[in-house]
């Protein structure tokens, strides 16, 4: 939730023009957090990943993307379309993942 929550505020950050590093640095934690949350989990057996990763590999694809379309002028028209589907692809892992894990941990309750 900390990673979260840390890229929920470099967002905001950003969107109200704070100078300085702080959004970037939101950013790069709270990503850094989910992942190595994502990594650990999956080790100690108390995350269970399957195909929704996919989703989660694309996401960021198109948001990386996005990102290089909107510092070249030739291609700023697709920043906006590579951005929000982007967006929407990951929140649709965030959803398929967090009810793959209710499940999961349901299953490891019951044994």
């Amino acid at each position: 939730m900390i990673g979260g929550t840390l890229i929920l505020i470099g967002i905001l950050l950003k969107v109200l023009s704070v100078t300085g590093p702080w959004a970037a640095l939101c950013f790069s934690v709270g990503g850094t957090m989910k992942i190595l949350y994502l990594i650990l989990g999956v080790r100690s057996g108390l995350v269970k990943v399957g195909s929704e990763i996919v989703l989660l590999i694309l996401g960021l694809a198109l948001i990386f993307a996005a990102v290089y379309f909107r510092k070249t002028d030739q291609y700023m028209s697709l920043y906006v379309w590579f951005l929000s589907l982007g967006i929407i692809i990951k929140t649709l892992f965030v959803v398929l993942f967090i009810r793959k894990q209710k499940r999961f941990r349901k299953e490891l309750a019951l044994e």
